[in-house]
């Protein structure tokens, strides 16, 4: 079959558009494999089989979908996860019940989700809260699009934060399970990922801009001129004048990632005098900052910002990693029961699936199996 025809039988076939002889096709052909036991498999035999499938999906784009077990695990462990992983990502396929996962309800994707906090202490729902005008401040509207992105916009002339006046500072919350897209007083946009907030000057006053980020965000900053664009998180000091980049700065992991997509930024460490132990950055570059060393590299940054795009992309992640990202977006809680030491998990996965699908295709590493309980799940090997 050619690879245009194959490309939009798979794409009939997820919408369940198929035939009944299309249907039965493309699930003869996965079924093949989804119930060989790969173990009973000699590494040639398996390595074999994996070649062929993936020659297949890499004329229809399967490669971008790769799921990927690292240098670190077995030859035979990296062939089923290669296996299982791929055709997954395609087919619905049946699954194994030692590896069947109960749910008592489906979990939904995040969304929308955000709470604003006025510089008087007020707090405003940005997730119910309809389109139109939300407050005024220092001669500035707040107001929510129909998109539903938040907008500061001008209104008066204003001598805020002039002369002895203290700033006035809003904080935007994203609560596990939320996502939230800004655009700033001066024209920056920043998208919030789950569990983050951002603090930041209701006007932009002096020689910087200066906003602090807990949590991951993406940035395009607006330029100005004569004036740089710092963000401030964890121990880390970001500097720009105008560029696209993604700081990843959630606590419960042992780095601060930074990566940037256009232009060049500066990362230091927070309040330090010593501009030598800070980097540059050119795109496509990331830096990772633990305790006071920052460590550069070059990296896929579609990787860095799939989360924005609507992806979790694992690239070789240990499952801790991947859990906390479920654990974040999901609002669920992950436990652990055993040792996943071993195991490094790669893939693209779409945001918007419910949680049970994901853990399907978590599953079907034949690595790792879950028990859900309501909004409480345990992870074992």
């Amino acid at each position: 079959m050619q690879s245009g025809k194959l490309k939009e039988l798979l794409s009939r076939y997820l919408s369940n558009d198929c035939t009944a002889a299309e249907k039965a096709f493309v699930e003869t052909w996965y079924n093949k494999y989804d119930t060989l036991n790969p173990m009973k498999l000699s590494e040639a035999e398996m390595e074999a089989d994996v070649d062929a499938i993936q020659k297949v999906l890499s004329r229809v784009g399967g490669q971008s979908h790769r799921l990927i077990l690292w240098s670190r695990i077995s030859a035979a462990a990296l062939v089923i996860l290669s296996l299982s992983a791929l055709l997954y990502l395609y087919f619905p396929g049946k699954q194994s019940p030692d590896y069947a996962h109960h749910t008592e309800a489906d979990i939904k994707a995040g969304g929308d989700k955000a709470v604003l906090t006025l510089s008087d202490g007020s707090k405003i729902s940005l997730t119910d809260i309809k389109s139109g005008e939300i407050a005024v401040q220092s001669g500035l509207k707040i107001s929510k699009s129909e998109d539903g992105q938040i907008v500061y916009s001008s209104v008066a002339k204003s001598k805020t934060n002039q002369g002895q006046q203290a700033p006035e500072y809003n904080t935007i919350e994203t609560p596990r399970g939320g996502k939230f897209q800004i655009l700033l007083p001066d024209g920056s946009l920043v998208w919030l990922d789950a569990a983050s907030s951002l603090k930041y000057p209701v006007v932009f006053a002096g020689k910087e801009r200066k906003v602090e980020l807990s949590g991951q965000a993406y940035f395009e900053v607006a330029k100005s001129k004569g004036k740089s664009f710092k963000v401030l998180s964890a121990n880390q000091e970001v500097e720009v004048l105008g560029t696209h980049f993604n700081v990843n700065a959630y606590a419960n992991q042992p780095s601060v990632i930074t990566t940037l997509l256009e232009g060049s930024v500066n990362v230091n460490l927070k309040n330090s005098k010593n501009s030598k132990s800070g980097k540059r950055l050119k795109p496509g570059q990331q830096a990772a900052l633990t305790g006071q060393l920052f460590q550069v590299e070059e990296v896929d940054v579609e990787q860095a910002v799939a989360w924005k795009n609507g992806y979790f992309a694992f690239e070789r992640d240990d499952v801790r990693t991947v859990l906390n990202k479920l654990e974040r977006w999901y609002d669920v809680e992950i436990s652990s029961e055993g040792t996943f030491d071993d195991i490094k998990i790669g893939g693209k996965i779409s945001r918007t699936k419910s949680l049970s699908e994901v853990l399907r295709v978590l599953q079907l590493t034949r690595k790792i199996k879950f028990k859900t309980e309501g909004r409480r799940i345990i992870a074992m090997p």
